[in-house]
């Protein structure tokens, strides 16, 4: 009672409804974001490359692993040498890469089936707070060039990685490369802030250039709106013609690379034979 007094007699002190609800700091904000001039949606607009992000960040996380055993084991087993008499080794390893990717594809579909069951079911139930996409705004540009550096950068690496599970004689071995292979690709999370407030920095221009940390540090720059379309349209190219550049050599490595079962495999041997 006191308190709700207190209340009272200030406001009749001020005598104006707003400038009491705004000593009281009961404000009610309205922003407007421009960006040269056009208004834009803000952080809203990041939402879905960061969401293109997360997954190319899980589809690396959950079939890098797959990939490099789906070649290895098979190498220790003595199965490639088989298969390999009656498939042409393109075949098998195109094969290889759109089976594990569908295996990834199901996995996320799987791990995020709960969540969508428990929104659309038993929202109320969990005190699940109702998703209001109305807000979202999505630049057609902007994802455009996303999906355009997830799957360059997802053709990039599973191109590496055939070549180091062929080059490679056991998964053991293999997995000395794949630690660093993985963290180098992730390394420009680190720099997030930098990659964020000063993109023309010499560290975020590496990042940004560099094959294996060219797509998560142009993801974040694309998300951001600090990725310039000339900047874009270099690092895609980059993606896609190194990709396409490194999958043949992969297939060429896995060729040979398939009885060579207990010694390392020389690269420069197998493309001077070439």
């Amino acid at each position: 009672m006191a308190e709700a007094l207190l209340t009272t007699s200030a406001q009749t002190q001020i005598g104006d409804p707003g400038l009491a609800a705004a000593a009281a700091g009961d404000v009610a904000v309205e922003s407007t974001i421009y960006r040269d001039g056009q208004i834009t949606g803000g952080f809203t607009e990041t939402i879905g490359p960061l969401a293109l992000l997360v997954v190319f960040f899980l589809v690396i996380v959950m079939l890098s692993n797959q990939m490099l055993n789906s070649t290895l084991e098979e190498k220790e087993n003595r199965v490639t040498e088989m298969i390999l008499t009656t498939v042409n080794p393109t075949t098998l390893v195109v094969g290889k890469i759109a089976a594990v990717f569908a295996v990834g594809a199901v996995q996320i579909l799987v791990s995020l089936a709960p969540v969508l069951i428990g929104y659309v079911f038993f929202r109320d139930r969990l005190a699940i707070p109702e998703l209001d996409l109305s807000a979202l705004h999505l630049e057609v540009g902007t994802m455009v060039v996303a999906v355009l550096l997830l799957i360059g950068g997802f053709v990039l690496f599973t191109g590496v990685l055939v070549g180091i599970g062929a080059i490679m004689p056991t998964a053991k071995d293999a997995g000395v490369i794949l630690g660093p292979l993985i963290f180098s690709l992730f390394i420009p999370f680190y720099a997030t802030s930098l990659i964020i407030s000063d993109p023309q920095a010499l560290t975020v221009q590496v990042f940004t250039y560099f094959p294996l940390s060219t797509p998560v540090t142009a993801m974040l720059r694309n998300a951001f709106g600090t990725l310039e379309p000339g900047t874009a349209g270099i690092v895609i190219a980059e993606l896609f013609v190194l990709g396409v550049l490194v999958l043949p050599v992969a297939v060429q490595l896995f060729r040979y690379g398939s009885i060579a079962c207990s010694d390392k495999l020389n690269p420069r041997a197998v493309l001077a034979r070439k």
